[in-house]
């Protein structure tokens, strides 16, 4: 019997539902930039550590010694830091004193993941940057040029269209006398995660920002899941190589990693075989009046995560399309919906009717209809077992986000 995913992440003491698992693996084939928000200490970022450790060639991963960039090591653990203002902490500058470009271990990792994948394209390694406590800084300020490339699509290759520009020079060297390209366009090989919490020490994320992203929260503790987790026994390290090829095969993707969404015919055919398509434009269309409907680009990005998460790796768990598609509003529709009580309270009543089924209490099917707190409240508590919603997680957020208007005039995705 095979490894699955969530076993490997149990046997390191950590607990997941499976459903996450496969939101956050189709995520990052889909897009290459995902961020996992939520509570502080829920293991989001040893979601990410510890995925792309499993995928790792490195040795020294698997005997947990500390890697460097010499090694074969594929992933980058890169802590965020309150004083960024630009993007020189990860990109580096041009130093005109030394006359050389002062180079950065962020900058040189993505140039590492560009010459694996240009000298073995459908066999190169995936690479995996994480970017801890995103949000301590201004994400606009360091960020902005990696957003502006993410915006621009992909090229029939999978390179970003756009690149980032890093000097003007023909030829320049860094301070350790490797040569840095003019620019660099990021390859189909290389996803970058991004942890966050949300407090009074944090800066909000901006739309614009999320819209960019599939943003995964983890909010929900099981104390008792979690207890039993401390039982599990390792897994025998024939298995892990096995779960770690099967892993590889899917995310390369027959050497189009997260490139795919440059691939027209795999994205006509993603949206074409969306079962729910009707639902989504309903959705849509009962958005539009509000100004908070989504675009070609989205509507493209969660076909695509539909299909990879209704057809993911044994392995991983596959998701039924309903539940896809509630995963895929969530992460891509709802992140947009930031303000006060005036501007948001009737878009999220419409989007709560869309969710809901025939058992659903009046005022949920009703918008026109009054809703107190108190109604908002037991949603909320009875949510896991009412059956009142189809698609009971982005239920559950929008529930969130009214009590958030109900009670304090004002709502915001990442809060």
């Amino acid at each position: 019997m095979e490894t699955k995913l969530i076993e490997y992440f149990i046997s390191k003491g950590y607990r997941f539902k499976e459903s996450q698992i496969c939101a956050f693996y189709s995520a990052l084939k889909t897009k290459g930039f995902v961020i996992l928000s939520g509570l502080s200490g829920t293991g989001k970022t040893k979601l990410a550590q510890l995925f792309a450790e499993l995928l790792c060639p490195c040795k020294k991963c698997h005997n947990e010694e500390k890697a460097n960039l010499l090694c074969e090591c594929n992933h980058l653990f890169f802590p965020v830091r309150p004083d960024w203002r630009d993007g020189k902490p990860l990109l580096g500058y041009y130093n005109p004193l030394t006359e050389k470009y002062e180079s950065t271990h962020f900058l040189q990792f993505i140039l590492k993941a560009k010459k694996d994948y240009e000298n073995s394209k459908d066999k190169a390694n995936p690479f995996f940057i994480i970017l801890d406590e995103m949000n301590l800084s201004h994400v606009e300020y360091y960020f902005a040029d990696f957003l502006s490339v993410l915006e621009s699509g992909r090229d029939e290759n999978g390179f970003t269209k756009e690149a980032i520009k890093l000097h003007s020079f023909n030829k320049l060297k860094d301070q350790n006398d490797n040569e840095i390209p003019s620019e660099i366009k990021l390859p189909p090989n290389l996803y970058i995660i991004g942890t966050v919490n949300i407090d009074e020490t944090t800066y909000m994320f901006s739309p614009k920002v999320l819209d960019r992203a599939f943003t995964l929260e983890f909010r929900e503790v099981d104390f008792e899941r979690y207890r039993n987790g401390f039982n599990q026994e390792d897994i025998h390290e024939n298995e892990l190589n096995e779960l770690r090829t099967k892993l590889l095969e899917s995310l390369r993707n027959n050497g189009k990693f997260c490139g795919v969404i440059a691939d027209k015919e795999e994205v006509r055919g993603a949206i074409n075989n969306l079962k729910e398509q009707d639902k989504l434009v309903e959705l849509n269309n009962l958005l539009q009046p509000y100004d908070l409907h989504f675009g070609y680009r989205v509507l493209n990005e969660i076909a695509l995560f539909v299909k990879y998460a209704t057809n993911a790796p044994g392995v991983v768990g596959k998701l039924e399309e309903k539940t896809a598609l509630d995963y895929a509003v969530l992460m891509k529709v709802l992140p947009k919906f930031y303000g006060p009580r005036q501007k948001l309270e009737k878009p999220l009543r419409v989007i709560l009717k869309w969710t809901s089924s025939d058992r659903a209490p009046d005022w949920v099917k009703d918008p026109q209809k009054s809703a107190s707190l108190n109604n908002i409240l037991e949603e909320i508590n009875t949510i896991k077992t009412n059956e009142h919603f189809k698609y009971s997680n982005t239920a559950k957020k929008v529930l969130i986000m009214l009590r958030q208007l109900y009670e304090f005039g004002f709502a915001s995705f990442a809060q």
